[in-house]
Order: C-alpha cells, then sequence, then structure tokens
C-alpha cells in the first residue's frame, strides 16, 4: 500500500476562524483568511491511509442522534447529504440533483440521485429518505434532530427518485438544514436490522465504508469500491485518534504518529508556520462555539439574568488572550464568513449596563451558577476567563470540568445551567 502522505510534507489544519462565544444573541466570530501552505490533492497523492488526530473521540455514529460538532468531522466520510455546501456557502447536488420550490414556498420537490447503493447494498431512493426523516420525527425516538423537521407537514414519493416535502409553513432555511446531519441519509435496512445498536454500526452511501471503532483510541474507515461519484475518494482507509490534549496532539504530528490535525494550540502556530515538514492550511467556517443557556431553569429564565452575562462579557480580551488575536469578535450565531451576517449588529462591553439588568433581575449582587466546562487545557483556560469577568459585577461562576460525553448526558438529562 502507497503511503498516503510523505514525511516531510505532514498536514496540520486549525480551526482558526468563525469560532463564536454565544449569549442567545452574542458571538465572537472569525473573518475570512488566506489559505496558506494548503496541502496540493493530486494524482501522486491517492491511495493509502491517512492517520488524523481529533481533539476528541465522536460521541455516536448515527447523524440523527448527534448533537456533537466533532461527529461532523466523520460524517460526510461514511454518509453523502441530500445537498451538498461549498466552503463559500452555495448549494450544489448531492444526494439530491435538482430540487424546486413551490410558489408559495411550502414545497419542496427533489431530484434525487439514481444508481446509488447504500454499503450494504440497499437501494437508495425517495423512500429511504422518506424513512429516515419519519424516523427523526418519531418522537419516540427521541432525536435530537427532531426540531430540523418540526415544520413537516407530509412526505411523499411520486414516483422512485422523486421526494415531495410539503411544509406546514414557509421556511427559507430548509435547503441549509438538509445539508447537515440531518440530510445525512443512513441505510433503512441497517437501522432496523442493528436498533439501538446502529450508531455502533453505521451504513450510508458515502466514499468511506465503517470498519470499526474502539472508542478512545481509533476509529478506522474504508474506501468505498462502488462510490457512485467516479474516481473518488482517493485514499483507501482513514484512520481516526482522538489526543485530547492540543500539545500532545502537536507532538504527535511532529513525531510522525499522526499525518493531519484538526486544530492545534494558538500559541503554537508561529512555531508550525517555521517547520518546514510542515503546511499550515487555515478555513473560513460557519461554526460557532457558544454558551447555552437552560432557559427552563434559575437562574437564567430570567432574561435581565442573560442579559447581564451578554454585556459582562469582554470578547476582545477572550480574542486576545485565549485565541491570540486570530479571531474577530462578532455578536450573533452567524460567521462573517455567512451571507446573513449583520455587521451593524454589537453589543459593546459594558460592566455598567450589566449591573443595571442584574438590578432589573431583582439580585443587584449577582447571582451563583455552574457552567458545564470540557476538561481540555483550552477550554479550561477560556472558562476560567469567563470566570474572572463575570466576578467584576458580582456573579459567581463554578466551573464543572468533565469529558465531552458526560456533558452530553447532563444536558440531555437537563440537569445544568449552562
Amino acid at each position: 500500500m502507497k503511503s498516503r502522505i510523505n514525511p516531510d510534507k505532514r498536514i496540520l489544519i486549525p480551526i482558526l476562524l468563525a469560532v463564536m462565544i454565544t449569549f442567545l444573541l452574542s458571538g465572537c466570530g472569525g473573518e475570512a483568511a488566506p489559505v496558506s501552505n494548503v496541502p496540493e490533492t493530486s494524482a501522486e497523492a491517492a491511495g493509502g491511509k491517512l492517520r488524523v488526530g481529533t481533539i476528541s473521540d465522536f460521541g455516536t455514529l448515527d447523524p440523527a442522534r448527534s448533537t456533537r460538532l466533532i461527529d461532523e468531522e466523520l460524517y460526510n466520510n461514511i454518509y453523502d447529504p441530500m445537498v451538498k455546501l461549498t466552503p463559500d456557502g452555495k448549494f450544489i447536488p448531492g444526494l439530491s440533483t435538482e430540487w424546486k420550490v413551490s410558489d408559495d414556498g411550502k414545497t419542496y420537490t427533489f431530484t434525487l440521485r439514481e444508481g446509488v447503493k447504500f454499503h450494504d447494498g440497499t437501494d437508495f431512493n425517495a423512500q429511504a429518505v422518506i424513512d429516515n426523516w419519519n424516523w427523526i420525527m418519531d418522537p419516540a425516538n427521541a432525536s435530537p434532530r427532531s426540531s430540523d423537521l418540526v415544520l413537516v407537514q407530509e412526505l411523499s414519493s411520486p414516483d422512485p427518485y422523486t421526494l415531495v416535502v410539503k411544509l406546514k409553513t414557509p421556511f427559507t432555511p430548509f435547503i441549509a438544514t438538509i445539508t447537515g446531519r440531518t440530510g445525512l441519509i443512513a441505510s433503512p435496512t441497517a437501522r432496523e436490522k442493528y436498533g439501538d445498536q446502529y450508531e455502533m454500526n453505521p451504513v450510508g452511501t458515502g466514499p468511506f465504508q465503517f470498519v470499526e471503532w474502539n472508542k478512545n483510541d481509533h476509529l478506522t474507515i474504508r474506501k468505498n469500491p462502488d462510490y457512485w461519484e467516479k474516481d473518488q475518494p482517493k485514499l483507501d482507509e482513514v484512520e481516526f485518534m482522538p489526543i485530547v490534549n492540543q500539545s500532545q496532539k502537536l507532538n504527535a504530528l511532529l513525531a510522525g504518529q499522526v499525518d493531519l490535525v484538526d486544530s492545534i494550540p494558538f500559541q503554537d502556530i508561529p512555531k508550525v508556520e517555521n517547520t518546514p515538514n510542515l503546511k499550515l492550511g487555515t478555513l473560513t467556517s460557519f461554526g460557532y462555539s457558544r454558551l447555552s443557556f437552560n432557559l427552563q431553569k434559575p437562574p437564567f429564565d430570567n432574561v435581565n439574568n442573560r442579559r447581564a452575562v451578554n454585556y459582562a462579557i469582554n470578547r476582545d480580551e477572550i480574542n486576545q488572550l485565549i485565541y491570540f488575536g486570530k479571531f474577530v469578535p462578532g455578536y450573533s450565531f452567524f460567521s462573517p464568513a455567512g451571507f446573513a451576517n449583520d455587521p451593524d449588529i454589537k453589543i459593546d462591553y459594558s460592566l455598567e449596563s450589566a449591573k443595571e439588568e442584574l438590578k432589573k433581575a431583582g439580585n443587584p449582587d449577582g447571582f451563583t451558577f455552574t457552567l458545564l466546562s470540557a476538561n481540555d487545557p483550552q477550554t479550561l483556560q477560556l472558562s476560567q476567563l469567563f470566570q474572572s469577568q463575570l466576578a467584576k459585577v458580582g456573579i459567581k461562576m463554578n466551573i464543572e470540568a468533565l469529558d465531552s460525553t458526560a456533558i452530553t448526558e447532563k444536558r440531555n438529562s437537563g440537569d445544568w445551567q449552562t
């Protein structure tokens, strides 16, 4: 088997752009940056095995059950989306070759790609999509993706490769919604066969087939020899290895133990840029990180407490101390890379305004709450900075550091504040 990556051309792709610190209506978003030393894709790069160091292990291999961003690093290898999203935000054909929207904006008609098969040999067709979306919409399955389809009134297929979706009301972002996890179609045959164990036995139509998952050690996928897109994929095999500590992950790259990593410590960017055998790539993202409030529990069932936190967070300080000035503070869920971003929306950092909101909330001396924080060093550093900023207005934030799986379980139980 040929080596996929020449050892003197290992790749590093840091997550540098479009991160948001979100408080309902506020955030920190990145600007587009030039690509620097992005590795070329060519015939000589074809074949072999690619070893990828990831920031954490995956949560689930079932997109319909997924709540974690890390999962998406894997999904588009095993599954295909109904509609693809390009890096510059354009919609292009995926499993759907074209789509039409009715004049009233409530009916979407999709023409589906013919001749596509799932990895288990099952035919991909309109009924497969209907089965996937009905599963998501079934309350008994408690899919976290169900909100994406809450406006769906009816699904039908006048023929095997035409899908008609009728909505209860117009919803312009529907196409954007199915570029993500909801639009990744799983084999209905495999879901029925494996039941609750499907998330450990994923079957899609994508360029790679699932091989094995040894949790917290590695996950392996292998080339789909019958993939519908000609001459794809280029690789024979990909192995994902979770390396939670960012510094250890970079060291693994430098030592040649992995060929590519998805992020690095920001303070190490100059070091990487000056290392001849590494190639550094920066990519514009539409994603964001956020502080999420549980609106069903005190203290964040009170809008003024939420606003107080919003005013008390100093985004510029976060950008400089945590991200070494690589981000641009933003104030919504929309990255500056996206068309929906409004640069005129801004919420000024103001301790005075934060104190006024605390008075309106009925707790002028502040309040106490607990933040669920990932236990990696960079996230803990960020959490501690939040803690010190909020303390300036009397808000005491306790930090409960957990691994990502424990955080997901706790949030799903409802036992959390932020």
